[in-house]
């Protein structure tokens, strides 16, 4: 019986040791497929506007202002919706259903204080499978440069985990940018644990893991 008793105690420790190790990596994984996912549909609605409407440098998006503004947001954005399953349409409205004030944390803890993701000029919109995401333009079209990189039309913030922490670029929340003729992850080497975390897109996609958080 002592045995007995002794060998379960081992296992139970064993187990506890295991099992948050197990449990980051389900998560890891299910992130991992979640960004796939939405990278595949957003280049699909992208792709399907270009058909219907030609290349994004030629859709009439430009705002009334200069910069992005809401107006110009919210013209990119009936160019895909269309193509998109959309369950909540949230608009440039600020909207803490859809996202949180003060929202996202670089990767490696600070938090980025330069933007509010729930204020009334990023186009907000929750796909069907729960995820939501966001859209800002350069709002005179894709001519001008956007975060160091030039020709870029619009850039798109996908959360994956929808309205919930963490919150975070690199673990929930990743960047894209839009193209003429393509969505591509954001172009930024910046990807590992003590970075901001703008380049994960384009590492998961590249590795397929979230090997950067270990």
């Amino acid at each position: 019986m002592a045995e007995v008793l002794i060998t379960l105690g081992i296992i139970g420790i064993v187990a506890a040791m295991t099992m948050p190790t197990l449990i980051q990596k389900h998560k890891e994984q299910e992130t991992v497929a979640k960004v796939k996912k939405f990278y595949s549909v957003i280049s699909q609605a992208i792709m399907l506007a270009r058909v219907e409407h030609g290349d994004v440098d030629t859709w009439d998006f430009a705002g009334t202002t200069t910069g992005s503004n809401a107006q110009s947001n919210t013209n990119f954005a009936n160019y895909i919706k269309p193509h998109l399953q959309i369950i909540k349409d949230c608009q440039v409205t600020p909207d803490k259903k859809c996202v949180q004030e003060g929202y996202t944390s670089y990767l490696n803890g600070t938090p980025y204080t330069n933007t509010d993701y729930n204020e009334n000029i990023y186009y907000k919109m929750i796909l069907k499978d729960g995820s939501l995401f966001w859209l800002r333009t350069n709002g005179e079209g894709c001519h001008n440069s956007d975060a160091a990189t030039d020709n870029v039309c619009a850039l798109i913030w996908y959360d994956a985990n929808a309205n919930r922490p963490p919150y975070t670029l690199g673990k929930d929340v990743f960047v894209f940018f839009v193209f003429k003729d393509a969505v591509v992850p954001h172009s930024n080497d910046d990807c590992s644990i003590d970075s901001h975390g703008w380049g994960c897109s384009r590492y998961i996609l590249e590795h397929g893991d979230m090997g950067y958080l270990h």
